[in-house]
């Protein structure tokens, strides 16, 4: 008997600081428009430890909305599943405890303040992220950041880890400076506002952009005209010379290329050109900016094994045969921008 009123006990002093699992009465949600995933748009629950659930209401979560946890003061940790993709404006604003937070390899965008004002003393950004909003990491406490991929310039706010009286340094332009530099960085003294690029076990293989580039006929801006041995996760820059880059020409990366994970185009560039990447046999992402008007034939046809394509715009015009065999046409014109995933021959938006 004495064993169990004291297992009682342990259970409710271990719930009453929160350590227990969520269920979905601790969260106010809505449905996408097409009813298929689910924001988070309120944290309503009393746990200081936060498992966001992976479904709701049988559907995927695939967003943490706009200000969701904010003022969010007992909350100490969380942790957000696969299949989020992305972290809305000010979702954890003012969770003035939260001193850890997992975030998975689905989150394509963190918005503006979303950490801002946490204990955060470090974080890891997964590779899939190539979208970091104004002040997002605004944390005084912050002294260690891993990236683990390469984000554009173009969607690396210049004040995305401060402004002003309270930035924390210059860790944007020490990561533009080593040309999109996955790995970790740190603030020596934990004080500086000096950050250094050190070595990382969780730090992305070594990644290279390689390019040669020809002016428009109007000189106006660039065309991408040859890969010279790019690897890694490959980005394509947004200007070159101090203009913008605006096409990547036909065959442009028409090379049977077997080191190269990923590729970022950034929102400058309108038209992607015919059989631009046919010979990329090992891509396996895509992020098309939202820029990109047109792409041309068999652009990314000879992508065997590409199966996450992430359009930034509603609006680019192609058809099935310029990717891997399958639906994305079909579903794109249905669902417009967002991450598109490929099992066999049906791409599904997440």
């Amino acid at each position: 008997m004495k064993r169990k009123v004291f297992l009682a006990l342990a259970l409710f002093a271990l719930m009453a600081v929160g350590l227990y699992a969520q269920t979905e009465a601790d969260f106010t949600v809505s449905k996408s428009k097409d009813g298929k995933s689910i924001t988070i748009d309120e944290y309503k629950g009393k746990a200081t430890t936060v498992n966001i659930p992976a479904k709701i209401q049988n559907l995927p979560v695939t967003e943490i909305g706009g200000e969701a946890f904010r003022n969010g003061f007992d909350i100490t940790s969380v942790t957000i599943p696969s299949g989020v993709t992305s972290i809305g404006n000010s979702a954890f604003l003012m969770c003035t405890r939260l001193a850890s937070i997992t975030i998975p390899n689905s989150v394509t965008s963190i918005g503006n303040s979303a950490f801002e004002a946490t204990m955060l003393t470090s974080i890891t950004i997964p590779n899939s992220v190539t979208s970091i909003g104004n002040r997002a990491f605004r944390c005084n406490n912050l002294t260690s950041v891993t990236f683990q991929g390469t984000i554009p310039a173009s969607g690396f706010n210049a004040s995305a880890f401060g402004s002003g009286n309270s930035s924390i340094g210059d860790i944007r332009e020490k990561y533009l400076a080593a040309g999109g530099g996955a790995g970790t960085y740190t603030r020596p003294d934990g004080d500086s506002k000096t950050w250094t690029k050190s070595a990382s076990a969780t730090a992305a293989p070594t990644s290279a952009t390689k390019l040669e580039f020809t002016l428009t006929a109007d000189k106006k801006g660039y065309i991408v005209s040859k890969d010279t041995g790019s690897v890694g996760n490959v980005v394509i820059p947004d200007t070159y010379n101090n203009l913008p880059v605006t096409e990547i020409g036909n065959q442009a990366f028409d090379r049977n290329s077997t080191s190269i994970n990923s590729v970022i185009i950034p929102n400058s560039v309108t038209k992607i050109g015919a059989l631009a990447f046919q010979g990329w046999v090992a891509i396996k992402s895509v992020t098309i900016g939202s820029g990109v008007k047109d792409i041309g034939a068999n652009a990314f046809a000879g992508c065997i094994v590409l199966d996450s394509v992430t359009f930034w715009g509603a609006n680019t015009r192609f058809s099935d045969g310029d990717f891997p065999e399958g639906d994305l046409l079909t579903k794109y014109k249905a669902g417009g921008a967002g991450t598109y995933t490929r099992n066999g021959k049906t791409w599904t938006k997440k």
